[in-house]
């Protein structure tokens, strides 16, 4: 497997790439990578390069599918044949877009399973939200908004870690928490979407229809987590 990314991250002396052989004070174990991975914070994933046998300076990208392949290029919505277009001429997938995560749902203050059976369907409900958000580049959280009831109206979670991530330089997950009211459907479920912006204001789309792609690359919509409650 090879990958490549440009001199200027490699050199940045703000981009903070290493060659890691250590992970929290111990050798690095295999599944991450031993005996050295490269870190590159704020990339996809695959320029995370893990088992690095060789390092080497080119004027042109790596060979191979990870680089110059369809494996991290993501066409347009109007492509349903790769082999229609010429894929050398795409970009690869180096900085990451702007993500969210719901992991945890539940009920809010004051309610529990057997109160919640005495809501209906239409009725508003209060849940509380937890998860964690990511932008590639560096770029700071500044903000995570959830609703309960598609979009009509939104609440700002509380950023509870990683909001003090030097400005330019975020390139760890923050972790946040949120209580809102939300909308129950008529089989008896809530669904709650949650949205992150970054320091440049981009935000995640509501939906991934614009984005679509046929290798299913880069979708970074709302995300949506449902709970049963009544």
């Amino acid at each position: 497997m090879k990958s490549s990314i440009t001199i200027d991250k490699a050199m940045n002396p703000y981009g903070d790439c290493i060659l890691a052989y250590e992970m929290n004070g111990e050798t690095l174990p295999r599944d991450h990578g031993f005996p050295v991975r490269l870190i590159v914070p704020g990339y996809s994933a695959v320029r995370n390069v893990k088992w690095v046998s060789k390092v080497e300076l080119s004027k042109y990208e790596a060979e191979g599918p990870w680089q110059r392949g369809l494996n991290y290029k993501t066409l347009p919505p109007s492509v349903t044949d790769a082999k229609s277009v010429d894929i050398e001429k795409m970009p690869s997938m180096m900085v990451g877009s702007i993500f969210s995560g719901i992991t945890n749902l539940d009920f809010g203050k004051h309610i529990d399973a057997s109160t919640a059976k005495s809501y209906k369907a239409g009725d508003s409900i209060m849940v509380k939200a937890g998860g964690w958000a990511w932008a590639g580049g560096g770029r700071n959280i500044v903000r995570v908004d959830l609703t309960g009831d598609n979009g009509e109206t939104w609440t700002t979670a509380e950023i509870q870690q990683g909001g003090d991530q030097k400005f330019g330089r975020a390139w760890a997950w923050v972790f946040w928490s949120c209580e809102l009211p939300a909308t129950i459907q008529d089989d008896g479920t809530v669904h709650v979407h949650s949205k992150a912006l970054d320091h440049a204001f981009n935000v995640q789309p509501e939906h991934c229809r614009h984005t679509w792609n046929i290798r299913g690359l880069g979708n970074n919509s709302w995300h949506s987590k449902h709970m049963k409650v009544n």
